[in-house]
């Protein structure tokens, strides 16, 4: 997992062509301006979810991770605690099991020793074998966030 201002974003290029994709669009769109949904960027290898929401409280949330897709999450607005764990964690709990059409495992949200991290307008990049855990209530503001997620390339 990597977490920062978008501003130093642009570090990360290089990593593979999908991402290389992904953070161009980024840093030369103003994703706050993007509609609400699923906005293709580069066909199924690169797309963004943009969303507005009020965070949840923890006990309501879960870990996630993914097997095909890297996410960059992005906070444009507002605040909200984003967790991580590694999916070796002996104490993260599958909860949900694996669904391939949307690609993710869901688990238990309080597994110990994971890291809680109040993250307000910059981005975590989650790899496949980050567990983590998104729109978590930093307190009751709104926020606006994009989520782009970026095929892995085998």
């Amino acid at each position: 997992m990597i977490v920062g201002k978008l501003s130093d974003l642009y570090r990360y290029k290089g990593i593979s062509k999908n991402i290389d994709t992904a953070i161009d669009f980024i840093l030369n769109n103003d994703l706050m301006a993007l509609p609400k949904g699923k906005t293709v960027v580069d066909g199924d290898n690169v797309y963004i979810n943009r969303d507005t929401y009020v965070a949840r409280p923890l006990e309501e949330c879960f870990f996630e991770n993914h097997e095909n897709y890297i996410d960059i999450q992005i906070v444009l607005k507002g605040h909200e605690i984003i967790g991580y764990t590694h999916i070796t964690n002996p104490d993260l709990h599958v909860t949900t099991p694996y669904n391939p059409d949307k690609d993710v495992t869901k688990y238990n949200y309080n597994p110990k020793g994971a890291l809680m991290m109040d993250v307000s307008e910059g981005f975590v990049l989650v790899y496949t074998e980050d567990a983590h855990l998104a729109k978590c209530k930093a307190n009751d503001e709104i926020v606006e966030k994009a989520v782009v997620k970026v095929k892995i390339e085998k």
